[in-house]
């Protein structure tokens, strides 16, 4: 399945009664939360309580349900996310900081969805690794610019240039995160860590602001 080609809202599982649907994405998330490669179709169709050749006949292969599954899981976070943010707070710092607060609420509403996104980043995805990052690339070319867009330049001191202080911040965001993920961890291994992130995440924004701030 080409995601571009053949948008989400498209799909044919989408003329699927609604309950049956979320009940085989459900069980395909459970399962794929596993990993790509210990994914077994066998365990979802018994999961979600229908045939085998009904799942086939909506997604002809693994691949397919995969990507499916992780455009759909995206898209219903940042439409989630982007419903609760307060962009009108133009301080980017501080918006840094309201970020960080609402991933983790929503890491707890959604804890299976964020299992199977983490899984699928962390993982090993084989065949279908490219279109993964294809889908999660152009999932950041879409947030990143609305996140960060009408953000209050004036805040930083005149001797610094505006979109490099940002520059900055965000390569600071990525690297923590980056810092932080592990293949190794179940959200339930990063739960007691919170107060520590959000911690050290005041730290960097009070540093950034002592450096680019007036």
């Amino acid at each position: 399945m080409n995601t571009k080609d053949n948008p989400m809202e498209e799909h044919k599982i989408m003329s699927m009664d609604a309950d049956k649907r979320d009940r085989v994405l459900n069980a395909a998330m459970k399962e794929f939360a596993k990993g790509y490669k210990n994914a077994v179709t066998d365990a979802i169709v018994r999961e979600a309580g229908i045939s085998k050749g009904l799942l086939f006949h909506y997604f002809s292969t693994k691949k397919d349900l995969f990507l499916f599954l992780h455009e759909y899981a995206l898209k219903m976070l940042i439409s989630e996310f982007f419903s609760l943010i307060n962009l009108k707070q133009r301080d980017i710092l501080e918006r840094w900081r309201q970020i960080v607060l609402l991933k983790i609420d929503l890491v707890h509403k959604y804890p299976a969805i964020f299992a199977f996104v983490n899984a699928a980043y962390m993982g090993e995805n084989d065949d279908a690794a490219v279109e993964i990052n294809e889908q999660k690339a152009t999932f950041s070319d879409d947030v990143y610019p609305r996140l960060f867009n009408d953000v209050d330049t004036s805040l930083f001191r005149d001797d610094i240039d505006p979109q490099k202080a940002i520059d900055v911040i965000v390569f600071t965001m990525e690297g923590y995160a980056a810092r932080e993920a592990s293949p190794n961890k179940t959200l339930e291994d990063y739960e007691p860590e919170y107060e520590r992130f959000l911690r050290e995440v005041d730290e960097y924004i009070h540093l950034l602001q002592r450096c680019f701030y007036k």
